[in-house]
């Protein structure tokens, strides 16, 4: 195997490592608007909705959203400097 063949192929391994980290960005991305739109039905159907059981569960769904977010957007900014 001659050096060029080993250095294409190293290129090629750095190059999809590169992709792979913009891809796992991008989909950081995606789901954090996905938890933001969920966050905001459920703060619409607590509004509206009457029953204090429900009211309890829905209260509770949205504190677990609010914690996803969290946490999603801080692993975000931690790959920051990487998505870039």
């Amino acid at each position: 195997m001659g050096i060029e063949k080993l250095l294409k192929d190293l290129k090629d391994y750095l190059d999809k490592g590169e992709r792979k980290k913009k891809a796992h960005c991008e989909r950081i991305d995606e789901l954090l608007a996905k938890l933001e739109e969920k966050e905001a039905k459920l703060t619409k159907k607590l509004d509206k909705e009457k029953d204090s059981i429900k009211r309890k569960r829905l209260k509770t769904e949205l504190k677990i959203v609010a914690v996803q977010r969290k946490k999603g957007a801080q692993r975000r900014d931690e790959l920051n400097n990487k998505c870039d």
